[in-house]
């Protein structure tokens, strides 16, 4: 009631857009906590295997998605390699660890800290490349999708790749209303807030869950 008093509705009408960024911004940081989680290897697999390892795929709980050298155009074809060449899942079981047909499917995104856009950007953007003061074409321009930065990554130097997840997804967000979540105002003059104590009351309301369905579609890189 005192901000309608001092005239400061717009104060007022930016109360639902910052709770409903603060519940974008909580999906973004579980996500993220599934890369960073657990010394940055994320959690243990149902094959018992941190998410990200550098074990052989051929053996239980390995999945050869996990690296520690920095980010750069070799290393991000490295990368790109390795998530083409995981083997499709046949069985979790003895004798059929890692013996699938290749995956064939290069990631599409790469996802940095804020520190390492520009890095990326350079790698995946620019139609041309300059090494050792020789012009040439880019041939990754455009072969492999966005930067995404993660605002919630702190180490300046690690970074990760995913495979778009509309071909096969690695982190599935659960929701029960929808991704964005929901805003309820009691601001009705016969709300009872407002009808006993003239208070405007304002509730958000987001059931989300995280898991990981994948190791193949995602790979870590944690630079020393």
């Amino acid at each position: 009631m005192e901000l309608i008093d001092r005239d400061n509705t717009r104060k007022l009408a930016l109360y639902p857009r910052e709770l409903a960024k603060a519940g974008i911004r909580k999906v973004s940081s579980l996500v993220a906590d599934v890369f960073s989680g657990s010394a940055g290897v994320g959690p243990t697999m149902a094959d018992t295997g941190a998410l990200f390892n550098a074990t052989a795929v051929t053996t239980a709980g390995g999945h050869a998605n996990l690296l520690t050298t920095a980010l750069a155009a070799a290393e991000w074809e490295v990368v790109s390699t390795a998530v083409y060449s995981q083997p499709m899942l046949i069985a979790n079981a003895t004798g059929y660890y890692g013996t699938g047909d290749q995956m064939a499917l290069d990631p599409r995104f790469c996802l940095v800290p804020r520190e390492l856009r520009l890095t990326a950007a350079k790698i995946l953007y620019p139609s041309w490349e300059n090494a050792d003061n020789i012009h040439s074409e880019n041939l990754q321009r455009g072969a492999m999708g966005d930067v995404v930065v993660v605002p919630e990554w702190t180490d300046a130097n690690n970074w990760a790749a995913a495979v778009d997840p509309a071909l096969v997804p690695g982190i599935v967000v659960c929701e029960r209303f929808g991704l964005l979540p929901e805003i309820f105002i009691a601001g009705n003059e016969l709300s009872p807030a407002v009808f006993m104590n003239d208070e405007h009351r304002i509730k958000v309301r987001h059931f989300v869950a995280v898991m990981v369905q994948d190791f193949r579609p995602l790979h870590k890189s944690n630079v020393a």
